[in-house]
């Protein structure tokens, strides 16, 4: 609970403003801690944003360049883009196909009887249907087998109901019933056949049901075949699904569905032809440097960004603004002054220095383990800084060098960037011998150990204060905050004591000056 006080009344003295003044001054150590706590949460702020920064870069790398399918680029070509596409994957290799297509997958399809008695409100058991029923459909599927399901259906359901059940099933089939015609349409998600002597010979079928047959006794579906026993009825509900089938390089192949790879080509047929499709395949040199160019961007942006947080000009004379200093600013000098006062958090900083240091060093260095007389450093690409000094690592490419080497030897580059390898030290001096790791392995090693030092350092949103050294000062200066409010407070009711003093002095001196002006006054009478 406040103390209200009222000063002055003896003296005549503001008091209340002269114990504001001399407070003023006491809290000048006060707001030196509040800025020191200004500058930790700015650094710990600062250093966080890095390792944001270092984090996407290693996720660039995970994402584009680990696997060396992600840098080695692969092109075909299609001599015909209206009757066959084609894509290179990572497998392919240089060569020279021709193809010809004879005929194009196709879905098996299936149209029923009309329904008699049909009613957009008419159940099952208006149909016909005595009894609830379930049903086992098979169903070809995109993988080449069959696949059952039983699917029960009740007297209260209506046409509407058999549509959408047959549609949500797993079996990857549409179904579609027209109200015209009064018929329902089956056809299978996928295309093709099977090329096997089954005894339905048909692509979606039913082979049994507990209880009635909706599909034969209300849709009309035929009857086409027995099942390996002779006893159960087959009902065929889709037929007439064709693979594909075409001439490749001479050799005469099939396949259920239109799209399909081959030796590393992706092919997707689109129309029969009248004659030969060419088809090549070779190393897409200019999509190799273009990503090989991505990744020196994405590099030298995150060193440029490293350099700038170290190189940062630092403002003494601009320290946290306080609060009483803020009330008499305006936003935009406030923004202003932040700005200079938070340059330079990180100057000369450690940790970001010895980063910068060990990323050159991992791109420079040799990669071991490809053999010899091969490229096993960027160097050999064509790949080194710059000559101006002022951007301190930062990577330019000689395309035409990269370019040689890549049609050189594109599997060796690759390696280079991307082998899977690590570091052999000598058990004596503990001296490295070898690494074998490509250059992203070691860029993303030297990133995670950096993450991991910041993080010592200031910490991340999940840490609390005595899990980080930045944190623990915080914490520290917390308590160096609260213990100085409260010689604040000590020192505040001190001097208001020492003028309640002062003013009763005063106030008693008044009285004893009017006793006596009263005495004289008095005596004259």
């Amino acid at each position: 609970m406040s103390t209200m006080r009222i000063g002055g009344l003896a003296s005549g003295m503001d008091i209340d403003k002269i114990v504001g003044d001399l407070m003023k001054a006491e809290r000048i150590p006060l707001n030196r801690l509040y800025q020191k706590k200004q500058v930790f949460e700015w650094q710990r702020d600062a250093y966080r944003d890095v390792n944001k920064k270092l984090a996407d870069f290693d996720t660039y790398l995970s994402n584009h360049f680990m696997l060396s399918s992600n840098l080695y680029k692969k092109t075909a070509i299609s001599s015909n883009e209206s009757a066959v596409s084609v894509k290179a994957l990572s497998s392919s290799y240089d060569s020279t196909n021709t193809i010809e297509v004879a005929r194009l997958a196709k879905a098996a399809t299936g149209v029923s009887a009309e329904v008699s008695g049909y009613t957009s409100e008419a159940t099952l058991a208006d149909l016909g249907l005595t009894g609830d029923t379930t049903v086992t459909i098979f169903a070809l599927q995109a993988n080449g087998t069959y696949k059952q399901e039983d699917i029960a259906f009740k007297t209260t359901d209506k046409v509407s109901d058999v549509v959408k059940k047959l549609n949500q099933s797993s079996l990857n089939i549409n179904a579609v019933f027209d109200e015209k015609s009064k018929k329902l349409g089956i056809s299978t998600r996928t295309t093709g056949t099977l090329d096997t002597d089954t005894i339905n010979k048909a692509e979606v079928y039913v082979q049994s049901a507990t209880g009635e047959d909706i599909f034969s006794t209300i849709f009309g579906f035929q009857k086409t075949a027995k099942d390996e026993s002779g006893t159960v009825d087959v009902i065929t509900l889709a037929d007439g699904g064709e693979n594909a089938s075409f001439t490749l390089n001479g050799l005469e192949m099939e396949r259920q569905t239109n799209t399909f790879t081959i030796n590393g080509i992706e092919y997707t047929l689109k129309a029969v032809t009248t004659a030969p499709v060419t088809v090549t395949s070779s190393i897409d040199i200019d999509g190799m440097i273009g990503k090989i160019e991505e990744f020196v961007n994405k590099y030298n942006e995150l060193i440029t960004s490293l350099n700038d947080k170290i190189r940062e000009k630092k403002y003494r004379d601009y320290p946290p603004l306080t609060e009483e200093q803020k009330k008499e600013m305006s936003e935009k000098q406030i923004e202003l002054w932040e700005e200079k006062a938070k340059s330079g958090l990180l100057r000369g900083d450690s940790i970001i220095s010895s980063t910068l240091s060990q990323l050159r060093r991992d791109l420079y260095g040799k990669v071991d383990g490809l053999g010899s007389d091969v490229v096993d450093t960027i160097f050999e690409l064509g790949i080194t800084t710059t000559n101006n000094i002022v951007n301190n690592g930062v990577l330019t490419i000689d395309k035409e060098k990269l370019r040689k080497a890549l049609e050189t030897d594109p599997d060796k580059v690759v390696k280079t960037f991307t082998q899977i390898g690590s570091i052999t030290k000598d058990s004596g001096t503990n001296q490295v011998v070898s690494d074998t790791r490509g250059i992203v392995q070691r860029l993303r090693d030297t990133v995670k150990k950096t993450i991991v030092n910041i993080e010592k350092k200031a910490g991340k949103p999940t840490y609390t204060e005595n899990q980080y050294s930045l944190g623990v000062q915080l914490k520290n200066v917390d308590k160096q905050i609260f213990d100085f409010q409260r010689r604040l407070q000590d020192i505040e009711t001190r001097y208001w004591r020492q003028f309640s003093m002062m003013e009763k002095a005063i106030s008693k001196g008044n009285q004893q000056s009017a006793w006596l002006m009263g005495q004289f006054g008095g005596g004259m009478s």
